[in-house]
């Protein structure tokens, strides 16, 4: 069953002018002048997520036909794996994509439902979608870096009650680390996919009665392996950052910055730069590390705006080269700039 994607929401009006109102109210930035763009990957279908493996391979998600490919620097792509298979095509949605110590790719899957043309309401939690006892294949799954076979770690077959699973991030042990955007919190899944909780669900997260109902969205971990980063699809976007406790559990949420448009892709490099993805502006932003309080309106840099960007999503850093996935989310099938594009000569400060 072909459903709309999960913006959706953001047609009707009172979203439109809302987003308007935040752009109004946004902190002082400024705009790298020196910073260029280039499509990279021209793609058959629009791409959301991106990940490199340890020798600096770059992938790509596909989500409407459930497809992950490697991106060659020529430009083109070679078929990698279909999640969950290939006859699962168009019956879901493969989203974020990480790769664990061996270089086997954790993705991130949404089956249909057929509750799911309801609209809006699929984001409360109490969506009939999110108990429907027919989808099983919701969860995350393991492509292996060698033969490329494509195996269930974690789904709702297997009883875990999964909703909208949307991005992962994983720690030096290989747990996994899910965001569900319709419960707006953060799932910890173990490499072997037998342990699993509901690791972080703060209000931080979470939308308010005057928000856009989503919840916690693109996730990072940072190079430490200590910190994650969780950035929100609300109205006003937030920038969360959840300690890694020693005994593995959540430490208190700290809001590291809002007063955005709502995100969807997150990276944070080795210094502790955090880079984020506004799709609803087609804009990347920078911002400064150590970034921590309730008054976080800290002044951005905007890396890059505008075409070839277009409702950027996921986010990487390679080379000093950033890559981001254009989802093209509300544009006519004909119009959309399925592409990942290059950011090059981009400043942080």
């Amino acid at each position: 069953m072909k459903r709309q994607r999960k913006y959706h929401v953001k047609r009707n009006h009172s979203i439109a002018i809302s987003l308007i109102v935040i752009l109004l109210l946004l902190p002082a930035f400024s705009i790298g002048a020196d910073s260029t763009m280039k499509v990279y990957s021209k793609l058959p279908s629009s791409p959301e997520g991106l990940c490199l493996d340890s020798k600096g391979n770059l992938y790509a998600s596909m989500p409407h036909i459930g497809q992950v490919v490697l991106l060659n620097a020529d430009g083109s792509y070679d078929h990698v794996a279909w999640v969950p298979s290939k006859a699962e095509s168009g019956k879901g949605e493969v989203f974020g994509i990480d790769v664990d110590k061996n270089d086997n790719i954790i993705a991130a899957y949404v089956e249909y439902s057929k509750y799911m043309p309801l609209g809006a309401d699929l984001m409360n939690p109490h969506h009939p979608a999110c108990g429907d006892i027919n989808v099983k294949r919701s969860g995350v799954y393991k492509i292996d870096a060698k033969t490329r076979k494509v195996t269930a770690v974690a789904t709702r077959a297997d009883g875990w009650p999964f909703c909208f699973p949307d991005d992962v991030a994983l720690d030096q042990n290989d747990n996994i680390y899910l965001t569900d955007l319709t419960y707006s919190g953060v799932w910890k899944i173990s490499a072997d996919g037998k342990k699993v909780s509901m690791w972080s669900d703060d209000p931080l997260l979470n939308w308010s009665e005057n928000s856009l109902p989503m919840g916690a969205n693109p996730i990072v971990i940072d190079k430490q392996k200590k910190n994650i980063y969780v950035a929100t699809t609300t109205i006003e976007g937030r920038i969360v950052k959840i300690p890694i406790k020693e005994d593995g559990t959540a430490g208190v949420v700290q809001l590291v910055s809002r007063g955005h448009t709502y995100f969807d892709g997150l990276e944070i490099d080795a210094d502790g730069y955090i880079y984020a993805a506004e799709p609803g502006i087609s804009q990347i932003i920078v911002l400064p590390p150590n970034v921590i309080g309730w008054n976080a309106l800290t002044p951005r840099k905007v890396i890059a705006r505008g075409a070839p960007l277009q409702g950027p999503t996921s986010i990487v850093i390679r080379d000093g080269v950033l890559y981001t996935a254009n989802l093209s989310f509300g544009y006519p099938e004909d119009q959309k700039n399925k592409a990942v594009v290059a950011i090059e000569n981009f400043t942080r400060d």
